[in-house]
């Protein structure tokens, strides 16, 4: 009795985009939300968030806000102008909506990272079958060919020279 089993592998391919968003005195909170209608797959990779020019000197601070608001707000970024007007941040991957919220400050407070779209992509199938086909081809001709007919071509070594040297 025998089993054979196949599974189907679908690879995924990230879509990114830049974005960017903008806190001031004004408008203190902004709210990420994915984009057509990949929305489940949307991710948001936060990666810079820096004080603008005009930006007074005294502390700002931005926070993520829960999405259902019953957690305590996290803050992400200290800023301030003469100590530290820029981070760099990785590995901050939020699922919308993501609300960003400036605490302290008027700003303006720059956020800027990828928004990233998963999709699936099955043509990769097609392309990896034509790719082991031609593997298949290659190793078949290697086979045909034996160290008998490789003509071995003999190599005349030079004899070492003894290099003298004067004394003085």
């Amino acid at each position: 009795m025998s089993r054979h089993s196949t599974s189907s592998v679908t690879e995924t391919t990230a879509k990114n985009m830049l974005w960017g968003s903008e806190l001031n005195q004004e408008k203190q909170t902004c709210t990420f939300r994915g984009q057509g209608e990949k929305k489940d797959s949307c991710k948001l990779l936060l990666s810079t968030i820096c004080l603008g020019e005009k930006a007074k000197e005294e502390v700002n601070r931005v926070e993520v806000l829960s999405q259902e608001g019953r957690k305590p707000p996290i803050t992400i970024a200290t800023l301030k102008a003469s100590v530290l007007p820029m981070v760099t941040v990785s590995g901050i991957e939020l699922s919308p909506p993501v609300t960003f919220r400036l605490r302290t400050g008027s700003g303006p407070v720059f956020l800027s990272g990828l928004e990233c779209y998963e999709t699936s992509d099955l043509t990769w199938e097609d392309d990896e079958e034509e790719e082991e086909e031609e593997e298949e081809e290659d190793e078949d001709e290697d086979a045909d060919i034996s160290l008998e007919e490789i003509p071995v071509k003999q190599v005349k070594r030079v004899a070492p020279q003894k290099q003298m040297s004067i004394a003085k």
